[in-house]
């Protein structure tokens, strides 16, 4: 069965963390936060009981060895996720449990032995595909830093521009020169790497190129529009600069 459900970007989620002061320092407290507020985000809005069940739930010492979720000990946490079995699993421990049950099987017995073959493999498969999902989420991690390490400043500018175009659904200029050539003649030191320099966030952060390239890549008729999308690019390019400066 597909999944419908992806947890994509947590590394921005991270570093968002980090700059919290109480859970700075804290990657198990952080690692906690995820499940409450990303993984489990639904069913902790659905059920008080979950909250209180992740809030209370020991977590392995080796979170507690390192200062960044960012550089977690992958094989340390994919064997937490997965468990010696299901039951023991992350997922298992939150949603084969009596809590879970009452809370989102209110019409079976609060027993994962109890409950209907169909359901408990329903059950089965929404926990193995929750591990699977988180899994892919911190292997993601370390396939975006090695993308941010080597991103040059052309690629980030064409990046940023999907981005506006997929949250915004913004009409694409039909294209009068190549995507290349247009960036090219905006910003300069396009074949350098971005590794947020002073010098590369300055030009990025040019009122009047970022405004140069919107209006090349986008239909925009309102000046409001204009300014907001500004504003977007610059939220975008500062989330890359922040996973830039973090190496």
């Amino acid at each position: 069965m597909a999944r419908k459900e992806t947890f994509n970007n947590l590394i921005d989620i991270c570093i968002q963390m980090e700059e919290n002061p109480d859970l700075a320092g804290n990657a198990k407290e952080m690692f906690r936060q995820l499940l409450a507020e990303y993984f489990f985000r639904s069913d902790v809005y659905d059920s008080k009981k979950i909250a209180y069940l992740i809030e209370n739930m020991a977590l392995p010492d080796f979170l507690g060895e390192c200062r960044s979720l960012i550089e977690i000990d992958m094989d340390r946490l994919r064997a937490f996720i997965e468990g010696d079995s299901i039951n023991d699993s992350l997922g298992g421990r939150i949603m084969i449990t009596a809590d879970y049950l009452k809370s989102f099987y209110p019409h079976h017995p609060p027993a994962f032995n109890k409950l209907p073959p169909d359901v408990r493999e329903e059950l089965l498969r929404k926990v193995k595909n929750r591990n699977l999902l988180i899994i892919d989420a911190f292997e993601k991690i370390m396939t975006d830093r090695a993308a941010d390490r080597s991103r040059k400043v052309i690629t980030l500018v064409a990046l940023i521009l999907k981005n506006i175009h997929r949250k915004t659904g913004l009409p694409l200029n039909p294209p009068g020169a190549p995507a290349e050539t247009v960036i090219r003649g905006i910003f300069a030191h396009c074949d350098d790497v971005f590794n947020a320099k002073q010098r590369q966030v300055a030009e990025l952060n040019d009122d009047t190129k970022i405004k140069e390239i919107i209006k090349a890549f986008f239909t925009v008729k309102k000046f409001q529009d204009l300014a907001g999308i500004t504003k977007l690019f610059k939220v975008e390019l500062d989330r890359y600069r922040k996973r830039a400066l973090r190496g």
